[in-house]
Protein backbone atom coordinates (compact mmCIF):
# COMPACT_ATOMS: atom_id res chain seq x y z
CA UNK A 1 0.00 0.00 0.00
CA UNK A 2 1.09 3.49 -0.80
CA UNK A 3 0.55 6.27 1.86
CA UNK A 4 0.89 9.85 1.09
CA UNK A 5 0.10 12.99 3.42
CA UNK A 6 -2.80 14.54 2.89
CA UNK A 7 -6.25 15.10 4.64
CA UNK A 8 -8.87 12.13 5.25
CA UNK A 9 -12.68 13.75 5.94
CA UNK A 10 -13.36 10.03 6.88
CA UNK A 11 -10.87 10.26 9.07
CA UNK A 12 -11.44 13.50 10.55
CA UNK A 13 -15.20 12.02 11.09
CA UNK A 14 -14.41 9.02 12.37
CA UNK A 15 -12.20 10.77 15.39
CA UNK A 16 -14.74 13.52 16.22
CA UNK A 17 -17.57 11.18 16.48
CA UNK A 18 -15.71 9.51 19.53
CA UNK A 19 -14.21 13.07 20.66
CA UNK A 20 -17.89 14.45 21.02
CA UNK A 21 -19.32 13.10 24.51
CA UNK A 22 -15.48 14.30 25.64
CA UNK A 23 -16.48 18.02 24.94
CA UNK A 24 -19.46 17.53 27.09
CA UNK A 25 -17.68 15.38 29.98
CA UNK A 26 -14.85 18.33 30.10
CA UNK A 27 -17.87 20.80 30.41
CA UNK A 28 -20.16 18.89 32.89
CA UNK A 29 -17.32 17.04 34.43
CA UNK A 30 -17.92 13.79 37.23
CA UNK A 31 -19.89 15.18 40.41
CA UNK A 32 -18.14 13.00 42.62
CA UNK A 33 -14.54 12.31 41.67
CA UNK A 34 -12.21 10.45 44.22
CA UNK A 35 -8.80 10.70 45.03
CA UNK A 36 -6.61 9.27 42.36
CA UNK A 37 -4.02 6.70 42.82
CA UNK A 38 -0.51 7.62 43.62
CA UNK A 39 0.98 5.35 42.00
CA UNK A 40 0.30 5.60 38.54
CA UNK A 41 3.17 4.92 35.94
CA UNK A 42 4.17 8.22 34.19
CA UNK A 43 5.45 5.76 31.31
CA UNK A 44 2.00 4.38 31.00
CA UNK A 45 0.68 7.75 30.25
CA UNK A 46 3.41 8.98 27.92
CA UNK A 47 2.76 5.83 25.55
CA UNK A 48 -0.64 6.19 26.30
CA UNK A 49 -0.99 10.11 25.51
CA UNK A 50 1.65 9.58 22.35
CA UNK A 51 -0.11 6.88 20.82
CA UNK A 52 -3.18 8.89 20.84
CA UNK A 53 -1.83 11.82 19.01
CA UNK A 54 0.00 9.31 16.33
CA UNK A 55 -3.01 7.09 15.62
CA UNK A 56 -5.24 10.41 15.27
CA UNK A 57 -2.21 12.15 13.19
CA UNK A 58 -2.30 9.07 10.98
CA UNK A 59 -6.03 8.39 11.21
CA UNK A 60 -6.53 11.88 9.56
CA UNK A 61 -3.22 13.03 7.27
CA UNK A 62 -2.09 9.58 6.29
CA UNK A 63 -4.20 8.47 3.26
CA UNK A 64 -3.80 5.90 0.59
CA UNK A 65 -5.48 5.82 -3.07
CA UNK A 66 -7.50 2.71 -2.22
CA UNK A 67 -10.93 3.39 -2.67
CA UNK A 68 -13.42 2.96 0.58
CA UNK A 69 -16.67 0.75 0.24
CA UNK A 70 -19.12 3.18 2.35
CA UNK A 71 -20.99 -0.26 3.74
CA UNK A 72 -18.53 -2.82 4.90
CA UNK A 73 -18.36 -4.83 7.82
CA UNK A 74 -15.95 -2.25 9.61
CA UNK A 75 -18.22 0.25 8.92
CA UNK A 76 -20.79 -2.29 10.63
CA UNK A 77 -18.64 -2.73 13.77
CA UNK A 78 -17.92 0.78 13.92
CA UNK A 79 -21.60 1.56 14.12
CA UNK A 80 -22.31 -1.09 16.90
CA UNK A 81 -19.42 -0.29 18.51
CA UNK A 82 -20.32 3.97 18.60
CA UNK A 83 -23.92 3.30 19.18
CA UNK A 84 -22.18 1.42 22.49
CA UNK A 85 -19.98 4.00 23.90
CA UNK A 86 -22.69 6.41 23.16
CA UNK A 87 -25.52 4.50 25.06
CA UNK A 88 -22.33 4.26 28.25
CA UNK A 89 -22.25 8.45 27.90
CA UNK A 90 -26.34 8.58 28.10
CA UNK A 91 -25.78 6.15 30.95
CA UNK A 92 -23.27 8.27 32.79
CA UNK A 93 -24.88 12.08 32.37
CA UNK A 94 -28.57 10.55 32.80
CA UNK A 95 -26.72 8.76 36.34
CA UNK A 96 -26.15 11.89 37.66
CA UNK A 97 -22.55 11.79 36.35
CA UNK A 98 -21.65 9.50 38.81
CA UNK A 99 -17.55 9.23 38.56
CA UNK A 100 -18.23 5.25 38.65
CA UNK A 101 -20.30 4.98 35.76
CA UNK A 102 -17.18 5.62 33.53
CA UNK A 103 -16.12 2.05 34.88
CA UNK A 104 -18.58 0.00 35.41
CA UNK A 105 -19.47 -3.48 33.53
CA UNK A 106 -21.14 -3.82 30.29
CA UNK A 107 -22.74 -7.36 30.85
CA UNK A 108 -19.09 -9.52 30.54
CA UNK A 109 -16.86 -6.45 29.25
CA UNK A 110 -15.19 -4.89 31.83
CA UNK A 111 -13.44 -0.90 31.01
CA UNK A 112 -16.09 -0.93 28.47
CA UNK A 113 -15.86 3.13 28.28
CA UNK A 114 -12.11 2.11 27.11
CA UNK A 115 -12.31 -0.76 24.97
CA UNK A 116 -15.41 0.34 22.72
CA UNK A 117 -13.42 3.52 21.29
CA UNK A 118 -10.24 1.41 21.19
CA UNK A 119 -11.89 -1.33 18.81
CA UNK A 120 -14.06 1.40 17.05
CA UNK A 121 -10.69 3.62 16.00
CA UNK A 122 -8.84 0.06 14.97
CA UNK A 123 -12.01 -1.09 12.93
CA UNK A 124 -11.89 2.71 11.06
CA UNK A 125 -8.71 2.33 10.27
CA UNK A 126 -8.89 -0.70 9.08
CA UNK A 127 -12.01 0.59 7.14
CA UNK A 128 -9.86 3.40 5.41
CA UNK A 129 -6.92 0.76 4.86
CA UNK A 130 -4.61 2.66 7.20
CA UNK A 131 -2.51 -0.13 8.61
CA UNK A 132 0.52 2.31 10.36
CA UNK A 133 -3.08 4.19 12.34
CA UNK A 134 -4.67 0.67 13.49
CA UNK A 135 -1.00 -0.36 14.53
CA UNK A 136 -0.70 2.76 16.64
CA UNK A 137 -4.80 2.29 17.66
CA UNK A 138 -3.69 -0.98 18.63
CA UNK A 139 -0.83 0.44 20.95
CA UNK A 140 -2.96 3.19 22.46
CA UNK A 141 -5.33 0.68 23.04
CA UNK A 142 -3.22 -1.35 25.42
CA UNK A 143 -1.87 1.86 27.26
CA UNK A 144 -5.32 2.86 27.46
CA UNK A 145 -7.04 0.38 28.42
CA UNK A 146 -4.21 -0.63 31.58
CA UNK A 147 -4.11 2.97 32.63
CA UNK A 148 -7.99 3.10 33.30
CA UNK A 149 -7.34 -0.08 34.85
CA UNK A 150 -5.17 1.48 37.23
CA UNK A 151 -7.04 4.21 37.99
CA UNK A 152 -10.15 2.65 38.66
CA UNK A 153 -8.76 -0.12 41.09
Amino acid sequence: MKYALGFSWMGFIAVMLVMLPNIFYFVFPPANIPDMPQGRGHIINIVENASRIIFMILLIFMVNGQKVKYISPYTACMLVLLLLYYWLWCRYFTGGRNYSLLNEKLLFIPEPMAVFPVLYFIAAALWLNNIPAAAAAAVFGIAHIFNTYITFR
